[in-house]
């Protein structure tokens, strides 16, 4: 994301940033009450009936998900995260204690002391994520624990959904499936920004769903309307999931327009198409971030690889968006121009400033990504001079500058 509209959203959020203080004061005194009835000691000793969800309100897991959803939701998953509950499963309506994962084994008693001797562990490593990822206890419920424990280590976002539409959104490059690491990336964002340094990690929170919602795939398709269904983008899936490949293509000349493509008339809505193509742009940028890194680590460039950067990020002025690295370490030049269309005909859009860097600059690269919103995106890299100066493509005309002096 590019940090001039990301200040925007956060002068949005400063408006309202103080209305989230006395909420955050009452759930954080239920959090330090929390924390206060439940030490490692009285952890490690739990009874089934004081742990298990399902025997009434004061239980360890009804309270770290109920008493505590203001702090962070974890209703998204069943009862099985918790390991071991009091209740019914699938068709199976009778009431009883049933173990919700495997590795616990099938004795409810073994299974308990497992889980409590796994959360005294989470809470006594919070410093070694190679012993937090191993741990069994379930990634959200894990998430929860260790957030609730440790409020200023640990983000209170827990959905590996919302993790990943979060990182999509900011252009964050990612190589983690770990809940945690995803956490963790997100916090170190935060702490990396000269506003948001200062900001509580539950204000974050609030800050990331005020400002941007929940993914758009949790709205069912059949409760959207039908004047919604065209503001509407699918959701991009995970960046740390994506297999890219480059093309090398051929422009084929353009077919002439028919009857009806010069005749229809269309109101374009503006507002709309800019922040669908913004969003579309900016997956494409983080996927060529991300493809060039990997082109330079695989070719044993590890130090290349760390110089990439995502100057539009900071500058839009300059005329391309990343500055790479070609094997012998001379700078390259890169425009990045994305579509969710399949390889055939396309529009990309040039501004003047960038046709005019792209005209002049000799290391100069223009990176047309195909499918963008796709697992597998396809990559095409072309220099400036080529594509230009290729007789099949049209340039025209489609935005104009007044000037003007008034009186």
């Amino acid at each position: 994301m590019k940090i001039a509209e990301l200040r925007d959203y956060q002068i949005e959020f400063e408006k309202i940033r103080a209305d989230y203080s006395s909420g955050f004061k009452v759930i954080d005194r239920v959090r330090k009450k929390f924390t206060f009835d439940y030490p490692i000691h009285v952890i490690a000793n739990l009874t089934k009936d004081e742990y298990v969800i399902g025997k009434g309100d004061s239980t360890f897991c009804n309270r770290i998900e109920n008493d505590l959803n203001d702090w962070g939701n974890i209703h998204g998953s069943p009862a099985i995260k918790f390991g071991l509950y009091f209740g019914k499963y699938g068709e199976d309506k009778s009431r009883k204690y049933r173990i919700g994962r495997n590795e616990y084994g099938t004795d409810e008693n073994i299974a308990l002391k497992k889980i409590l001797f796994s959360i005294v562990e989470l809470l006594e490593n919070k410093d070694n994520f190679n012993v937090l990822r191993r741990n069994p206890i379930s990634p959200m419920y894990k998430g929860k624990i260790l957030s609730v424990y440790y409020p200023n280590d640990f983000l209170n976002i827990f959905s590996a959904k919302h993790l990943n539409y979060f990182i999509n959104i900011l252009g964050l490059d990612n190589d983690s499936k770990s809940e945690l690491d995803k956490q963790a990336l997100l916090l170190n964002y935060k702490n990396s920004d000269k506003v948001m340094k200062g900001w509580s990690v539950f204000e974050f929170s609030k800050f990331l769903y005020k400002s941007f919602g929940n993914p758009n795939d949790e709205v069912k398709e059949d409760n959207i309307s039908k004047e919604l269904k065209d503001f509407r983008l699918k959701d991009f899936p995970p960046i740390e999931s994506l297999k890219f490949d480059y093309v090398d293509l051929q422009t084929n000349e353009l077919p002439e327009p028919n009857e009806k493509e010069i005749c229809k008339e269309t109101k374009i809505d503006y507002f709309n198409r800019s922040k669908k193509i913004k969003r579309i742009g900016d997956r494409g940028e983080q996927i060529v971030l991300r493809a060039e890194r990997h082109f330079l680590k695989k070719n044993g460039k590890m130090d290349l690889a760390k110089l990439v950067d995502r100057v539009s990020e900071r500058d839009d002025s300059v005329g391309y968006d990343i500055k790479s690295y070609d094997l012998d370490g001379s700078e390259k030049l890169i425009e990045v121009k994305s579509t969710l269309r399949k390889i055939g005909k396309s529009n990309i859009f040039l501004s003047a400033n960038e046709l005019q860097v792209a005209e002049n600059k000799k290391n100069y690269y223009f990176y047309i990504i195909y499918e963008v919103g796709s697992t597998r995106p396809k990559i095409w890299r072309i220099k400036s001079s080529d594509l230009l100066g290729d007789e099949n493509i049209v340039k025209e005309p489609i935005l104009y500058k007044i000037s003007m002096n008034t009186k």
